[in-house]
């Protein structure tokens, strides 16, 4: 009956969040960008052109898991859209969830599970943006990240030196499953790589003799180089190998060329306040360098109170968590004689993986604090530490085992008791507001996907269906007319930037008369693409007649009227 009215509870929570993602997008939240403009043209290709991509365009890493899902549901479907899109991303959450659930379920209980689930289930704008948005990458982390966790610490759960011959080559192919996984994982994004790598050492920990005698670590191989594949066949084509381009994600992009105290001091900063909070729900004072991808409030004292107050809140738990667990494996050690073999393995199992959890927690934000993320937008570089929510029930763990006491006699224990229960219903409280908020944005969203209808239909009414334009806009209109514009994205200074797609780059190239349009609102854009004073500029010096300007919904189009060379 228990476990009856667990897997209900499951059920329902993980068909919740579900249900709640779904009904977000069918109301065309979140607004589109881009990125997600690239994944659409990668699905299209593949469902119709034939078109087999290893990579995300132009990029050497993230793989494309999302863009086969959108074309598989293109064909369900009748057709390419956001929604089917969408759709996909959504499955992968879902399978984040689930994958979630039956792991807290085996290291922590069912009730931690359900509990873990209900919290990851709301949060705010920037939180439910990465679980329904086609930009790649984000929830195939999740999922896979989860996965390998959980193959983990079944592997080391269940293993016993005394098994049989037979049972051995039974789990072997569970390790050829465990490295297909974590090969997956890093293709999809290499972000993953901390949450693989102490993932594996769990698995090293326990299950050594397994891997080093019974041939464990030969099946690691194999199903690491078969998820891998299709990255080692993309940096092959280019005479590139995935090590530097995991140096190169470290570093950035330059901008953080040495690590002076001055430049820690500030990156741990801008974690604390801005990166941290946004990855792990905070709905409060949203810090967004991206304006149309959502608000971006100013940096006061008050917004930095409450946020460093949320941060240092987890960072608190973390440390809380990990002093408990070492106390708890001390006290375990010593019941070691009492205890049955089989017994004691288990809660050993159990307590390491959740320090293995905590301290890949830790290892994240120290690395991505090291990064070049924090430097300039800590804001929209948050979705680097999403592999955090991962480590979720670890970190809950505390503060829910302190709330579900029953029984507290002494005054600080009934302190603890009910400060724990205050503190639980608060952050799902929070949660739950970021979750209102991102509905009450939904009027807004709809009325950005109306405006950018209405400048397609602009567009092809004036007859400018080939043109140059920002990298924030450019994507979103091939889409949205079905490719009968195109487009050729350009920087502040009109260098041609950021062309995902070089065969409709070729197309508007050799077009002799392509024109021209950017933004008027700095809003739609940001600086490094804010390319309306430099062709306002260019447009002076042409000669009279060569181009006629139109303003509409809010952008500023010269459509190219010189006469076309027979």
């Amino acid at each position: 009956m228990k476990l009856n009215r667990y897997s209900l509870a499951a059920f329902i929570s993980i068909a919740f969040a579900t249900v709640l993602r779904v009904v977000l997008v069918v109301m065309h939240w979140p607004p589109t960008n881009s990125d997600e403009g690239t994944m659409m043209i990668m699905a299209y290709n593949i469902a119709y052109k034939g078109e087999r991509p290893l990579n995300f365009y132009q990029q050497d890493y993230m793989g494309t898991i999302e863009a086969y899902l959108g074309a598989l549901l293109f064909r369900l479907t009748g057709g390419p859209s956001i929604m089917a899109m969408r759709f996909g991303v959504i499955f992968l959450t879902t399978l984040f969830f689930i994958a979630m659930y039956f792991f807290a379920r085996l290291i922590f209980s069912k009730k931690m599970a359900i509990v873990t689930i209900a919290l990851l289930s709301v949060g705010s704008i920037p939180y439910l943006t990465r679980q329904v948005i086609a930009t790649g990458g984000s929830t195939q982390t999740l999922l896979f990240g989860t996965f390998a966790f959980f193959l983990a610490s079944w592997l080391a759960m269940t293993y016993q030196r005394s098994l049989s011959f037979q049972v051995r080559l039974k789990r072997l192919p569970i390790y050829v499953l465990y490295g297909i996984v974590v090969g997956l994982g890093l293709w999809s994004d290499m972000i993953v790589l901390p949450v693989m790598a102490f993932a594996t050492l769990l698995l090293l920990f326990f299950c050594w003799r397994e891997l080093l005698v019974w041939g464990g670590w030969l099946c690691l191989i194999v199903g690491g180089l078969l998820g891998f594949l299709p990255s080692l066949l993309y940096n092959a084509s280019i005479h590139k190998d995935p090590i530097t381009t995991l140096l190169g994600l470290v570093h950035g992009t330059g901008s953080q060329s040495m690590l002076s105290m001055g430049a820690l001091w500030i990156n741990l900063v801008n974690t604390i306040q801005v990166s941290l909070p946004t990855a792990t729900g905070l709905p409060f004072c949203p810090v967004n360098e991206y304006p149309f991808l959502g608000d971006n409030t100013p940096r006061t004292l008050q917004c930095g109170i409450i946020q460093s107050s949320w941060s240092f809140f987890y960072i608190a738990l973390v440390v809380i968590g990990l002093v408990s667990l070492i106390l708890a494996v001390r006290h375990l050690a010593k019941k070691r004689k009492i205890l049955p073999e089989r017994e004691f393995h288990q809660e050993l199992v159990r307590l390491v993986t959740q320090v293995t959890l905590l301290l890949c927690w830790s290892g994240i934000l120290l690395v991505y604090i090291y990064s070049s993320g924090p430097v300039s937008q800590p804001g929209y570089h948050a979705r680097y530490l999403i592999t955090l929510l991962i480590s979720t029930p670890a970190v809950m763990s505390p503060l829910y085992r302190a709330a579900s006491q029953l029984k507290s006699l002494a005054t600080w224990q009934r302190l603890r008791l009910y400060g724990s229960r205050a503190l639980l219903a608060l952050l799902a409280l929070i949660l739950v507001i970021g979750t209102g908020i991102a509905f009450s944005e939904v009027p807004r969203t709809q009325a950005a996907e109306l405006s950018r209808m209405d400048l397609v239909a602009n567009l092809e009414r004036i007859g400018v269906t080939r043109f140059y334009t920002d990298y924030w806009t450019c994507n979103n209109l091939m889409i949205a007319s079905d490719r009968k514009l195109l487009c050729v994205s350009v920087k502040a200074n009109l260098v041609e930037h950021g062309n995902r797609y070089p065969p409709y780059q070729q197309i508007v190239e050799n077009t002799p008369n392509a024109s021209w349009m950017c933004p008027k609102n700095r809003y739609l854009t940001i600086w490094e693409y804010d390319c309306l004073p430099a062709l306002n500029k260019m447009m002076q010096m042409m000669p009279p007649g060569n181009y006629k300007r139109y303003e509409f919904d809010q952008y500023v189009i010269y459509k190219n009227i010189r006469p076309v060379a027979p």
